[in-house]
């Protein structure tokens, strides 16, 4: 059976532990799970034992290395067919069946790119070495997000690489550059599905970081998540450690047992009055 391989990148352990416990639940034949912790996870997380041994030294802007490391990790069964990246601050907006149905439904990479916007500036990291990515040429430079869905090929590719790899990690955010830099000099842009599958939340003015969620009792932090459960998002990200998701858990199938249609009915009305 071909699976998905769930790549978790932290510092410790996963914040929200029981929604990922529930979402993989009754799926074991179509999923791996990897977790590279920065410093460690403790010995009664659920995330235990997917913990992987080999650690490479991480810092917030600059994690690649560490995520070569659990791609090829995660390369060593041979059922492993897409393989997403997965932060510790992430959740499951939608179910398994669904998540599953999505990532495999073809066989190409999936995450959205762009042009480099940072050539020929001081970048957002000023006193750091601009994020100009030379001697790369400027016109085959590139920046998606951290959390990106490869396909075996395409993670085979890039285990393999050195070149691109090395140029691009002395550089900051290594993370955002590197699939899409180097998958796109090699002419993969027909092997891509150019689009997201976690939601990040971007609030004016422009941060450097994204919105975090801490407080699901505001409105506007649920409505936000239920919006992009409703664009078709399969994730969502920055859900800080001390929110409290009892909000939130109504509208994720994997959290609430819908044997009820009157549950249904009500959860329908809910969702409409929230949105509008």
């Amino acid at each position: 059976m071909l699976k998905i391989a769930f790549l978790f990148l932290t510092i410790s352990n996963v914040y929200h532990e029981n929604h990922w416990r529930d979402f993989f639940a009754g799926y074991s034949d179509y999923y791996s799970v990897y977790l590279h912790a920065k410093e460690s996870v403790s010995k009664n997380s659920f995330f235990k034992p997917y913990e992987i041994t080999t650690k490479v030294p991480t810092a917030w802007a600059n994690t690649m290395r560490a995520q070569i490391e659990l791609l090829k990790t995660a390369l060593a069964d041979p059922d492993n067919e897409k393989f997403i990246f997965i932060s510790e601050s992430t959740i499951p907006l939608a179910d398994f069946d669904t998540a599953y149905t999505h990532l495999m439904r073809n066989d190409l990479s999936i995450f959205y790119f762009r042009p480099n916007p940072h050539v020929n500036t001081n970048g957002d990291f000023s006193p750091q070495p601009k994020r100009n990515l030379a001697p790369i040429p400027a016109n085959k430079q590139f920046k998606s997000t951290q959390w990106v869905v490869l396909n075996r090929k395409h993670a085979q590719l890039m285990v393999q690489d050195d070149s691109y790899l090395n140029i691009i990690a002395n550089y900051p955010c290594d993370n955002e550059h590197y699939p899409a830099t180097f998958l796109l000099n090699n002419n993969l842009f027909d092997e891509i599905d150019p689009h997201d599958v976690t939601y990040v939340e971007w609030r004016k003015p422009a941060p450097k970081h994204p919105y975090a969620f801490t407080n699901l009792q505001k409105n506007d932090e649920l409505e936000a998540l239920l919006k992009a459960q409703e664009h078709g998002y399969l994730f969502a990200r920055k859900i800080a450690q001390e929110c409290d998701l009892t909000a939130l858990d109504p509208f994720l199938s994997y959290r609430t047992p819908k044997d009820s249609l009157i549950f249904e009915d009500i959860q329908d009305a809910f969702k409409k009055l929230m949105l509008n």
